[in-house]
């Protein structure tokens, strides 16, 4: 069991009774007189909310899509509500700094599209709806492509898995992996009989084992030769790519009394970035602590994930974000300004480029309990720092960390996977478990 905080969810009888609110409302309640569009739907439910709502009250907004509306869609919508509150004079916020939370859901059954707004003030939830005509769903300007986030069970093995990539791009065979135990790292290959253990290498350990156990892996180059690199906390081993594996040897130093002990390198999606956290004493986290080239030195606050976004080939401007110890997510430039802070996540988080429509995701686990299946949801990142909900996934049990199916050499763009990589611990029959998460594109 890992150290993090992972609280309780909270009942799921609201999830159910919102449910069971838009089956029954789609089945069995008369038909209203609908709006003449999307928009003015939209404009009628926030004056709806606005009349619940004490004069000059604020609201914190979080959204939901069940609808085929794209992002951009979802997000013209939910300006036109925030301007109609705004004109009303309530403000509003994408964080919990407000006593009042509207939950902003989009439905669609064959015949229309239903928004509903939740307002939740001290436990209690009030709903109002509005539905639109599909045939009157501006199509306008709006290309993005559809997509269904995917799941796919890579490996699974009793022994802790910390760390599982992919040593090549999807679509070079045979498909090669690395996974990487507390004990071992060991090399497969993909026959058409599944995955073959190619070679196992031994980790050589001293001391007591960690309850808590971190390590990853990541590749580099040095000297011109392919190096896959695990490290942990402390120590720091290598094996050398360019080599047959049957000759090749794991080599391994520890780095207790140097400066960077431990380090993780940090990812942008398919993109390896030349910057390292440092793991805490105790392991489990970061100190906050990030060490890039040239002597580039951040210190943040401490945090259990952290990946960068925002990179793209001719565009060197980066975002990070970080799950903190504090139970907060933060969204922070390249420098260390905090532009967003959001509750309610997980502390395991990745990010990914998109195969499909070439736009920056966030992947995060959830608050559950450790005797609980997890989810995975994820976030679409859109400048200047929005981030606003797609879909989730639910795992067979409690998402013990996130990271990237591939991290490519440095400088290498080409042909890299663009998923994450999902380690749980199944709580049916305790084995831990890889997940490949994904975007499945469509039209």
């Amino acid at each position: 069991m890992y150290a993090k905080q992972k609280l309780s969810p909270s009942s799921p009888r609201a999830a159910v009774f919102l449910c069971l609110f838009l089956a029954i409302d789609f089945l069995y309640a008369p038909t209203p007189s609908r709006a003449d569009s999307l928009e003015d739907a939209a404009r009628s439910l926030a004056r709806k909310v606005a009349s619940i709502l004490s004069p000059r009250e604020g609201a914190s907004i979080s959204i939901r899509n069940l609808s085929s509306l794209s992002f951009e869609q979802i997000s013209i919508l939910t300006r036109v509500i925030e301007g109609e509150l705004q004109s009303r004079e309530h403000n509003v916020s994408h964080d919990d700094s407000s006593l009042v939370s509207l939950r902003l859901t989009f439905s669609e059954n064959l015949t229309g599209i239903l928004e509903i707004g939740e307002l939740v003030e001290n436990g209690q939830s009030r709903f109002s709806l509005e539905r639109a005509t599909l045939a009157t769903i501006p199509s306008g300007g709006f290309t993005s492509r559809k997509f269904t986030l995917a799941k796919e069970l890579v490996w699974k093995q009793e022994s802790h898995i910390l760390d599982l990539k992919f040593l090549s791009p999807a679509a070079e065979k045979p498909e090669r992996m690395a996974v990487l135990s507390q004990n071992a790292l060991s090399f497969h290959e993909n026959k058409e009989t599944g995955w073959s253990l190619l070679k196992a290498f031994p980790i050589p350990r001293s001391g007591p084992q960690s309850r808590d156990p971190r390590g990853q892996l990541f590749q580099s180059n040095e000297n011109g030769r392919a190096r896959l690199v695990a490290t942990f906390p402390g120590l720091g081993c290598f094996v050398d790519l360019s080599v047959p594996l049957d000759s090749a040897t794991l080599e391994c130093t520890s780095n207790q009394g140097e400066e960077l002990v431990g380090l993780s390198l940090l990812t942008a999606g398919p993109y390896l970035v030349d910057n390292a956290a440092k793991w805490s004493s105790s392991g489990n986290a970061f100190t906050g602590e990030i060490y890039g080239e040239n002597g580039y030195r951040l210190k943040i606050a401490p945090f259990y994930s952290a990946a960068f976004l925002g990179l793209k080939p001719r565009n060197s401007k980066m975002f990070l974000i970080a799950a903190g110890i504090d139970g907060r997510v933060h969204l922070l430039d390249n420098g260390d300004k905090e532009l967003r802070e959001f509750t309610g996540w997980g502390s395991e988080l990745t990010t990914i480029l998109s195969d499909c429509d070439d736009s920056w995701h966030v992947l995060t686990s959830e608050r559950t309990d450790w005797t609980e299946n997890d989810k995975v949801t994820m976030y679409k990142f859109e400048e200047p720092a929005a981030l606003s909900f797609e879909q989730s996934i639910e795992l067979s049990g409690p998402v013990l960390s996130l990271g990237s199916e591939q991290v490519p050499l440095v400088g290498d763009r080409q042909g890299s996977r663009s998923g994450g990589i999902a380690v749980v611990q199944n709580v049916k029959t305790g084995e831990y478990e890889a997940y490949r998460i994904s975007m499945a594109c469509g039209r």
